[in-house]
């Protein structure tokens, strides 16, 4: 005897389909450097440059009663001046929905250019933040290659050279040894040895910020761990009374100053082909971290802020693109710290 089932009574047969209305992004939207970071007035080149200089070591020779100066003794205080800079990275995505495809009804409802539009400014804003924390050197724009900025894995980078550092003058600004551990050292006694670099370098005591990966993050809370010996398994003290056991720091309080540990997604990525600890631009760097001050040492300068531009529709549809021009200045690379 035949019989109508839910398996033999398909589309064909006139079986609805059941499409909620319902469009969830599964991919990482947080950008805590774009967000965080303070911005200051807008370049008005495609290089932003700034000075910076250093001090001579204190003096305590003294000096001889009754002895006159001579011109030939005089110090030129300017000449230990140098001219950092950065370039200016314009960052594009660029989208088009056709005439047809906007007429027609697609879950979970509404424009698909207007969809199109909001998930396009968060993919240049996930470029943003990969652009700010990226292993790449600023390096100029030419008629077949984008201008590029420097990002922080450069300018924390105490061995760096390249285009930031291209003079032995501009190396003396860089990043200080001591103030870049690798992730496999990072023990508790590591961490404060980088922050009293930093401090050393800089006089840098204040409130800063950790961005850093989730292999970063699991291993400061591990500070809060001490292993039982031949025994896989941990010790620690803490007052459960309220029935919730806590094993998460994310705030670190160190003789040079507090830490606040910030999870990012986006940084160590590089264009191109990656070396080093460096990551591809759709590979997450697990391992790095960059410690920056918690005031305007970092910040972003925008030629162009987020914008949408809308194209002439030529036949083919409604396109547009978003779009920013920025860069990334550093005042004091010594300042900084980072975990690679």
């Amino acid at each position: 005897m035949a019989l109508a089932t839910s398996y033999n009574v398909n589309a064909d047969k006139g079986a609805r389909e059941n499409l909620e209305n319902l469009l969830k992004t599964v991919e990482p939207t947080e950008t805590p450097l774009y967000s965080t970071l303070s911005q200051s007035a807008a370049p008005k080149a495609t290089l932003n440059e700034w000075l910076v200089d250093s001090l001579a070591d204190p003096d305590l020779s003294g000096v001889i009663d009754g002895n006159d100066l001579d011109l030939s003794t005089a110090q030129n205080l300017i000449d230990s001046r140098a001219r950092l800079g950065n370039r200016v990275q314009t960052l594009r995505d660029y989208f088009a929905v056709s005439r047809q495809a906007e007429m027609v009804e697609v879950a979970p409802g509404g424009s698909l250019f207007n969809a199109s539009k909001a998930k396009s400014l968060i993919q240049l804003k996930r470029s943003i933040e990969s652009a700010i924390g990226s292993g790449n050197d600023q390096s100029a724009g030419t008629g077949s290659a984008a201008a590029k900025m420097c990002g922080l894995g450069i300018w924390s980078d105490p061995a760096a050279t390249g285009n930031t550092f291209d003079t032995s003058l501009k190396e003396g600004f860089r990043a200080v040894s001591g103030s870049r551990v690798s992730l496999a050292s990072l023990t508790e006694d590591a961490l404060r040895g980088l922050l009293q670099a930093v401090y050393t370098a800089s006089g840098a005591k204040s409130n800063f910020k950790l961005f850093a990966g989730p292999a970063v993050m699991n291993k400061i809370t591990d500070y809060t761990r001490a292993t039982v010996s031949d025994n896989p398994s941990y010790q620690f003290t803490q007052d459960v009374s309220g029935k919730s056991l806590i094993r998460s720091v994310l705030s670190y309080v160190s003789d040079f100053g507090s830490i606040d540990i910030i999870p990012d997604l986006f940084l160590g990525r590089v264009d191109g082909t990656p070396s080093g600890t460096d990551t591809a631009a759709g590979v997450v760097n697990t391992d790095r971290a960059y410690l920056i001050p918690d005031d305007d040492t970092v910040s972003l300068k925008f030629l162009e802020g987020i914008s949408v531009m809308e194209l002439p529709d030529n036949g083919g549809g409604k396109r547009a693109f978003c779009e920013a021009m920025l860069t990334l200045r550093v005042g004091n690379p010594r300042a900084l710290g980072s975990i690679v």
